[in-house]
């Protein structure tokens, strides 16, 4: 609406005043700074970790990958800067979310997701965390988009994903090496049919106020044991 007259205005004015915006959902992207060459230590780290669970070197392997923290210093590194930019941005974004302690490690809950060619992941939520939390070790072209979904139940309005309305179903963050995205839990999400040549490879967390030994993913770091040992034997199609 374009008001011309002064009964236009006052008609503008109204409409303006009626609307009031609740609810809205913060999703965080923050390039961390580290180049392919710190990635690539990064997954050797990662690697050892996997191998030493797969072949039974670790007799006893953590539920969480930053348990491992205080061996691999580019794990300590990336686990620290993780902490670190979660709680600045948190705590000065939304104050009221500072009682909770993510500092402690009993907190802070992670794994590695590894996705070859031609998979993907299907939706769902982190319910036992407070923050979800993702880092990009290796996403090369296409390796498959992030897809963040309105739990709320969005408006489905016409060509709403041509015109960048913000009344959409779902958003899509493309992966970058060295960049971290994180949300509250409540936000569904998956990731779009990996169709680059290569592995695609994230850190992740889950920020919790509290931890239950029972909980389903406490198991993950196990699950994708097999995986990490695979990394260095991985060839890409060429």
């Amino acid at each position: 609406m374009n008001p011309k007259t002064e009964e236009d205005r006052k008609q503008y004015h109204w409409y303006q005043n009626a609307q009031n915006m609740f609810w809205k959902s913060p999703i965080w992207e923050v390039d961390l700074g580290y180049d392919q060459e710190w990635n690539e230590a990064l997954l050797e780290e990662i690697y050892d970790i996997g191998r030493n669970i797969t072949l039974g070197i670790d007799a006893t392997p953590s539920n969480s990958i930053w348990d491992y923290a205080d061996k691999y210093p580019h794990l300590k590194e990336i686990k620290d800067k993780i902490i670190d930019v979660v709680t600045m941005t948190i705590t000065k974004e939304i104050p009221e979310i500072r009682m909770l302690n993510i500092k402690g490690c009993e907190h802070f809950m992670g794994w590695i997701n590894v996705r070859e060619p031609g998979e993907s992941l299907e939706v769902h939520g982190h319910t036992e965390s407070a923050i979800a939390a993702t880092y990009y070790v290796k996403a090369k072209e296409g390796c498959g988009d992030i897809v963040l979904y309105d739990t709320a139940g969005a408006i489905d309005f016409e060509n709403n994903r041509t015109t960048g309305s913000p009344y959409v179903r779902e958003r899509r963050f493309k992966p970058v090496e060295g960049r971290l995205i994180f949300f509250p839990n409540y936000i569904l999400h998956g990731v779009d049919p990996n169709k680059s040549n290569d592995l695609r490879i994230s850190l992740t967390t889950d920020i919790r106020k509290v931890v239950d030994p029972n909980a389903s993913n406490t198991v993950i770091l196990k699950t994708w044991a097999g995986r990490m040992a695979k990394i260095k034997e991985w060839k890409p199609d060429v």
